[in-house]
């Protein structure tokens, strides 16, 4: 897929079904706390934060960050749940 290579699966999160592109580096990540251990500067939360689909490869937005709701929480094309409180968790 174009959000992770093979060999980058989250150590954090047990079957991710959503990556996330950081805003600071433009790369692709499962979970926040996989991209503080490979990034060299943390995530800007306040920011919109662009998914990505694992499994239809759609790429959406979340617009506010403190305020997720259930409906964020699948995807707008195939419907897959993701969990985004585990996901944006440090």
């Amino acid at each position: 897929g174009i959000f992770l290579a093979p060999t980058s699966m989250c150590k954090h999160l047990k079957n991710s079904k959503v990556a996330f592109r950081a805003p600071c580096c433009k790369k692709w990540f499962d979970c926040v706390r996989c991209h503080d251990a490979k990034a060299d500067h943390k995530l800007d939360s306040q920011d919109d934060l662009v998914l990505g689909c694992k499994t239809c490869e759609k790429v959406f937005i979340v617009k506010d960050l403190m305020n997720v709701e259930e409906s964020d929480e699948y995807c707008p094309k195939c419907d897959t749940n993701f969990n985004m409180g585990s996901m944006l968790s440090r």
